[in-house]
């Protein structure tokens, strides 16, 4: 398998990023030796080896025969990269990518001078190599402080702007107009956004149609709906950007597939389609929240390159489990944990459920799990494209701990001392009431049913299903219940009360906590302050005890808007494929 490269900007690493002088000739046998080969394949290169060179040094291999390049073009081009040392290639873009941006510029020729002048009289179709002393001895083989030999291709010129007077914005969409230097700004949206996605011409080009999973060559800028303000502009950052269309948010896609080339569209895009809401993504995600509008330049269009297969996923069994059998169907806390060199690293507790949306997230782990049983720990090895060319393998080890109950088992007794009442729903959930009367002014736990497992320790991670409402209100901030799946976070990881209220009750329970605001969030002024967008005041939980175990050291889990303090996220079936990397 060829061995595909980052392409966001660190693929070209040493073209774009680093500066120095010339070397003394060390490229100099560098060679092509397919000048027949097909369109689309990285070339072949020979050279004597090892390569070692002084600063950056360059050499033209093609020239090309296309179109002149010029100061201020904007380029398409791919690359690969070899090693100094025995030849091998390390990685190349072709397979993975359309191409990548490239600004021929004065930023270029400040950085990298090297590449400047190799590249002044090409022409669209040269091949230039390039080699900086900056990668010596990054081979990975212990001795070798050879350099890497960087080859790049210039497959294309990239029209520079949009032609053509630009129209009004469709009705329910914000104005556009044009800044000094051409860029668009899009004014502050007004009213609410479209449900759907809606995209439309601002200027209408006459290149080809945008095909499905293209790549397109774009400049662009992104506001939020509720406030206008810009989140992403590359007209700012001063260069078009080269976006799979496979890669991006699903309406980006649906916004641009059937446009055509050299046109201008003004695309509004739901949060559901786009990132996610403000609740969804956390109050530290660096992606915009909600509703968001974009215009896109649509410069360019390439077919994008079939990716190769990836390697099946593989299994080792470290330990056979003597526990029960797990079945289908069955939930449970799983120990997942990195593996390097043979050995795990930053362990954690996770609850996952041997159903569909497992098998339909990860069909191997959910068949590695279904066959295990308690005390079993497999190492799963798979390979996946990041979204941006990088295919990485890794190491995942997963431990079995315990199969865990659907839920307590007993009758449920009444609350007692002012705690509101707590009833079962149809689906058996319970249902808190809505409280009165003043909260108590410390942590209070009441038993509601009365489990004979182990007693939950300090040191404990838990496995709980749990609903929590506010005292004012009686509203339902948080519930597992609602996510269909419980979830596991060490009692160290969580606010105060639920430490308090949780520790020395025995699993198999159900308890109905009540946390004064000084041991949950905070206060409502405080709350506000922190941007936390956490529930504030005084706070009220039910919580089944499914499961506990003694805690895997872990990094401290940031505080987030939940009971949990961010630890419910490993219940979901997308965190559960995503714990393989």
């Amino acid at each position: 398998m060829r061995k595909p490269l980052l392409v966001t900007g660190t693929a070209m690493s040493a073209a774009l990023l680093l500066v120095g002088c010339s070397g003394g000739g060390g490229l100099r046998s560098v060679e092509m030796t397919d000048e027949d080969r097909a369109a689309g394949e990285a070339p072949s290169i020979d050279y004597e080896t090892p390569i070692k060179v002084e600063g950056n040094e360059t050499k033209v291999l093609d020239e090309g025969d296309g179109e002149d390049i010029d100061p201020g073009d904007t380029l398409m081009v791919q690359m690969s990269i070899y090693s100094g040392g025995d030849k091998s290639e390390l990685g190349e873009s072709y397979s993975q990518r359309a191409g990548q941006v490239l600004t021929f510029d004065d930023d270029l020729k400040e950085r990298v001078p090297e590449l400047y002048e190799a590249m002044e009289g090409m022409k669209v179709g040269g091949v230039v190599a390039y080699s900086s002393d900056a990668t010596a001895g990054q081979s990975g083989t212990e001795g070798d402080d050879s350099t890497a030999v960087e080859v790049y291709e210039i497959i294309d010129e990239v029209p520079s702007g949009i032609d053509g007077e630009m129209k009004e914005s469709p009705d329910g969409l914000p104005a556009v107009t044009e800044g000094e230097d051409g860029a668009p700004q899009i004014a502050e949206p007004e009213g609410k956004a479209p449900s759907e996605v809606t995209s439309e011409y601002l200027i209408e080009g006459d290149g080809e149609e945008i095909g499905e999973g293209d790549t397109v060559v774009a400049d662009y800028v992104g506001v939020r709906w509720e406030d206008g303000e810009v989140f992403d502009s590359s007209y700012e950052s001063g260069s078009p950007a080269a976006l799979p269309l496979d890669t991006m948010i699903p309406g980006w896609a649906e916004a641009l597939e059937g446009k055509k080339v050299g046109s201008r569209v003004i695309m509004s895009i739901p949060a559901e389609k786009a990132y996610g809401t403000a609740e969804e993504l956390g109050e530290d995600s660096e992606y915009p929240a909600g509703d968001l509008v974009f215009v896109v330049d649509l410069l360019a269009s390439y077919d994008t390159p079939e990716p190769e297969p990836l390697p099946d996923p593989t299994a080792s069994v470290v330990n056979e489990g003597d526990g029960a059998e797990v079945e289908d169907g069955d939930t449970l806390l799983v120990r997942t944990s990195p593996v390097e060199d043979g050995e795990p690293q930053q362990e954690q507790d996770q609850v996952m459920r041997i159903d569909d949306d497992l098998a339909e997230s990860d069909q191997f782990l959910h068949d590695q799990l279904a066959d295990a049983r308690v005390g079993t720990s497999v190492d799963i090895t798979s390979s996946a494209d990041d979204g941006t060319g990088q295919v990485q393998e890794t190491t995942v080890r997963y431990t079995v701990q315990e199969i865990l109950p659907d839920s307590p088992e007993g009758e449920m007794a009444a609350s007692t001392d002012g705690l509101p009442q707590v009833s079962e729903g149809e689906s058996g959930t319970p249902q808190i009431e809505k409280p009165s009367g003043e909260a108590p002014d410390d942590v209070v736990t009441q038993t509601l049913i009365a489990g004979d497992g182990a007693e939950v320790k300090a040191e404990d991670t838990v496995a709980v299903d749990y609903v929590g409402v506010r005292w004012e209100d009686g509203e339902v901030f948080d519930s597992s219940y609602e996510r269909g799946v419980p979830t596991a976070f060490p009692l160290s990881a969580v606010i105060p009360g639920w430490s308090e209220g949780l520790e020395g009750q025995k699993v198999g329970s159900r308890v109905l906590i009540s946390i004064p605001a000084d041991k949950a969030y905070g206060t409502q002024e405080e709350v506000d302050a922190d941007g936390s967008g956490s529930p504030a005041g005084d706070l009220l939980f039910v919580v089944d005890i499914l499961g506990a175990t003694e805690s895997a050291e872990q990094p401290e889990a940031p505080a987030t808007g939940d009971a949990t303090d961010g630890a419910e996220d490993s219940a979901t079936a997308d965190d559960q494929a995503s714990a393989e990397g």
